[in-house]
């Protein structure tokens, strides 16, 4: 019984986001392990801008890998806490970012600086 949950648990695994499936052997219980950063957490990261909305308040960053949330390096939308942000950056530009958790698993940067 625990061979046709082997599959979908590889694939969740690998799809990551925060939380993965874990079967145990011999039983059918499901278990969502902790995201590694805390909901109210600020996650800092840096990546490089690929596009820039200012009427939406959003940017495409290319992001660097995570730790926090183990994420591999990236491209990724990210809505803007204040779209006056937008004004700070443009495309090709290297940041570091800050960013929370927002909606239905999407997260909003809520700081944002060029490098040098």
């Amino acid at each position: 019984m625990t061979r046709q949950w082997l599959i979908p648990a590889c694939v969740v695994a690998l799809c990551g986001g925060g939380s993965a499936l874990a079967v145990t052997a011999g039983n059918d219980q499901h278990q969502h392990a902790a995201p590694a950063a805390s909901a109210e957490q600020a996650i800092s990261a840096t990546g490089t801008i690929k596009s820039v909305d200012a009427v939406a308040g959003k940017l495409v960053i290319d992001h660097d890998p995570i730790p926090a949330l183990n994420w591999p390096r990236m491209v990724m939308d990210f809505r803007l806490q204040d779209k006056a942000m937008a004004g700070k950056v443009k495309p090709g530009d290297k940041v570091e970012f800050t960013m929370k958790p927002g909606d239905k698993g999407s997260y909003i940067v809520t700081a944002i600086k060029p490098l040098p």
